[in-house]
């Protein structure tokens, strides 16, 4: 993927935001990493179709 200037726009945002110092920073952008890779690049969960009610008699008006 090529780098376009928004990405720059955009990275600059998010250190703008990180702490001062050097190691604290560094930890941050590890964990953002790990939060891109291990849940944003996870599959969707499978999900079963909500179980179908049917309503036998009712209610009837008189």
């Amino acid at each position: 993927m090529k780098e376009n200037s928004w990405h720059r726009r955009h990275a600059i945002q998010l250190a703008s935001q990180l702490p001062e110092g050097n190691e604290d920073a560094m930890i941050i952008l590890r964990l953002m990493a790990r939060l891109v890779t291990d849940f944003l690049d996870a599959p969707e969960p499978t999900q079963k179709p909500a179980p179908v009610v049917v309503l036998i008699g009712g209610n009837e008006c008189a």
